[in-house]
């Protein structure tokens, strides 16, 4: 550990005052995804929250179908999601997380170092760019430009594509346009240095992060009812960040989530949520909903061919779905209550219990004498393997409730001044029965994995 004298601070010790935090207000920017086609809306956030927040707190930020058969408001299959982040600097455990309050994360980019632009007010980057296909051709027909369009952010780190030659600028009337990934994308920038963590208590990490939410509004109905979110991970801060974690965090309420299951299927790098029997409420038929890594960080050397090309811990090998985990939320057991504090947060990436317990594959995983997993409930529901909600591995089942879903991946190192990406997919299916919607997600996954890994949703 690094000592510095009050005297020689500012000459041996730059960076401690880099991380320190600034004072600026959470964003209160939104953006929403509902182009005609997708059968997706979604509301997004520049707080680290997807779905959830300023005045969208009904279960209405997240809808497939997103119009109902008559006409209006289409039904929601989940409440909440959030970002997390989580790792080591210079051997202190650094967290940026939250479920539905005290967001950790603010508006706008970091300066090298991770200093603010402004450390008083972040509200200068507080927007959220939308952008589609058909804006960039209705600007080429018309000379019509949407003010997103018009206004793209490539200062701060919008990506363009570049027509007119000039490297850095965005020049629209010279050929430049946004680079949509996609058909209809959102696009904004963030930090977890804007103010105090005051969620997990923990110091900034000093990361930018650089958000891309897109949907599809033809071709494939399972990439018509799916969304991806791109996040582009910045270590701004002058020291690396070791056995670091990216995690995202689900309130899955599937129509009527009191009586909701969960899963982990590790073939399709996917957590999904679906319903106990043959009624929903809300969706009639239940549906099933998906939360899939399509692309994660190259991960540290674990003795895993973790991208299944014959090699074992070669260079750059990129990691998914590495853990998934859940909490109960209202149980006697207070290690299986959701997170508090930095360490409670970082236990589950690392695919623990709060209390650092690891899940056992029985009951509802904790202190069983089950064999211990990272993956929660991964055995097939359809045939009742163990260890899924039908099979218990006791000879009962694990009774529904709301179900909560983290997918983690990691763990794996930041250098400083270094990026990358994590790119997860929802898709959706709603079969002919509850267990056929568990199967028609499964085929919808491989499209929703298909798609990017194909480049079908580049720009």
């Amino acid at each position: 550990m690094r000592v510095c004298t009050v005297f020689f601070l500012l000459i041996l010790c730059p960076s401690a005052f880099a991380q320190m935090p600034g004072t600026c207000e959470r964003g209160v920017a939104q953006g929403d995804l509902n182009a005609d086609g997708s059968e997706v809306f979604a509301r997004v956030f520049n707080t680290g929250a997807l779905f959830f927040g300023n005045e969208t707190t009904s279960g209405n930020g997240y809808l497939v179908p997103r119009l109902a058969p008559g006409g209006g408001e289409g039904p929601s299959p989940l409440f909440a999601t959030t970002l997390w982040i989580g790792g080591q600097v210079d051997n202190e455990l650094r967290v940026a997380a939250a479920r539905y309050t005290r967001y950790e994360m603010w508006p706008g980019p970091l300066n090298a170092g991770a200093t603010l632009p402004n450390p008083a007010d972040c509200s200068a980057y507080d927007r959220i760019f939308v952008v589609s296909r058909e804006d960039v051709a209705r600007y080429l027909r018309t000379g019509v430009a949407s003010d997103d369009l018009l206004d793209w952010p490539v200062s701060w780190g919008g990506p363009v594509l570049d027509v007119d030659g000039v490297d850095g600028n965005y020049n629209l009337e010279g050929g430049d346009q946004p680079a949509i990934h996609g058909e209809h994308m959102a696009w904004w920038v963030m930090n977890d240095v804007g103010n105090a963590h005051e969620e997990t208590g923990s110091n900034p990490l000093g990361i930018e992060v650089q958000v891309s939410a897109f949907t599809v509004g033809t071709g494939l109905q399972a990439l018509r009812q799916a969304s991806y979110y791109r996040y582009v991970i910045v270590n701004r801060n002058s020291f690396a960040i070791d056995s670091a974690y990216v995690s995202l965090f689900m309130d899955a309420d599937l129509g009527d989530g009191g009586d909701d299951q969960l899963g982990s299927d590790t073939t399709l790098s996917m957590g999904y949520v679906y319903n106990y029997d043959n009624s929903d409420a809300v969706y009639g038929i239940p549906p099933a909903q998906g939360y899939q890594i399509v692309q994660g960080p190259a991960g540290l050397p674990n003795l895993i061919d973790d991208d299944g090309d014959g090699m074992i811990d070669e260079a750059d090998e990129e990691i998914r779905l590495t853990r998934m985990t859940t909490w109960c939320g209202g149980c006697t057991q207070p290690a299986t209550n959701d997170p508090r504090t930095a360490h409670e947060y970082y236990n589950h990436m690392r695919g623990r219990w709060k209390d650092g317990t690891p899940f056992t594959e029985a009951g509802f995983g904790y202190e069983t004498d089950g064999p211990e997993t990272l993956f929660v409930f991964a055995g097939d529901p359809i045939t009742e393997q163990c260890w899924s909600h039908p099979n218990d591995c006791q000879g009962g089942t694990v009774p529904p409730a709301r179900a909560n879903i983290i997918v983690h991946t990691g763990p794996f190192h930041l250098a400083s001044g270094e990026s990358t990406e994590v790119v997860f997919a929802m898709p959706f299916a709603q079969g002919t029965d509850y267990l056929d919607s568990v199967t028609q997600l499964r085929n919808a996954a491989y499209a929703t994995r298909g798609a990017w890994e194909t480049g079908l949703l580049n720009p």
